[in-house]
């Protein structure tokens, strides 16, 4: 086996490993939904008859928590569409082109998704550790000097949700593992790619 099919492997299970932590999201964002369902309408059939029923309610901050889940399953999926190109692709004039020209656009768009994945991927990196208002140190420092107490102040002061006001510094580093290794797996398939186009013969890739 060859470096590349050893590492085309690795980046499948990868990819498909995550995918599959990724689902986990959309079972709890559908458990949570289907939960509040049936407690409204328990509540409204019989809240009103029993105090002892009194707590059949809605779950409180149902759509953060079903946001969180479906975001999760969103950004766990990325890698295994890049991998299995399963992004949307409008071939309506490839048969037009030839072989040689339509391995040229495949490569164009999987380096604008790699691009894509590096801005998305340095964005959030600006969003966990870019310095607070009226704050002097960026977290990332803070990290860096030792001062936990102070980082771990700056994280309890950071963003909250509106509703069950949970930290979203978490959130931030789930996804920012998601989308790094969505990059990864994005430019092994620029790799991918270049083989395609360098081979002399024709290959599914």
């Amino acid at each position: 086996m060859t470096f590349y099919e050893r590492t085309e492997r690795g980046m499948t299970r990868l990819a498909a490993g995550l995918a599959l932590l990724g689902g986990l999201g959309l079972i709890f964002a559908t458990l949570v939904t289907c939960t509040s369902i049936l407690l409204k309408l328990g509540g409204r059939v019989f809240g009103n008859t029993t105090e002892s029923l009194s707590w059949l309610r809605p779950i409180l901050g149902e759509e953060e928590l079903v946001t969180y889940g479906v975001g999760f399953a969103l950004f766990a999926a990325l890698p295994w569409v890049m991998i299995q190109r399963g992004h949307i692709k409008i071939d309506l004039f490839e048969p037009v082109f030839g072989e040689r020209f339509n391995r040229v656009l495949d490569l164009i768009g999987d380096v604008i998704l790699a691009a894509l994945a590096y801005l998305i991927l340095t964005r959030q990196w600006y969003m966990l550790f870019s310095k607070a208002r009226g704050s002097k140190e960026p977290l990332g420092n803070l990290l860096l000097q030792g001062d936990f107490a102070a980082a771990a102040d700056r994280m309890r002061t950071s963003q909250e949700s509106q509703i069950l006001g949970l930290p979203l510094w978490p959130t931030y580093i789930v996804a920012e593992i998601c989308v790094a290794v969505f990059f990864v797996v994005a430019l092994f398939c620029v790799w991918r790619r270049v083989r395609a186009l360098l081979s002399p013969h024709t290959t599914e890739v």
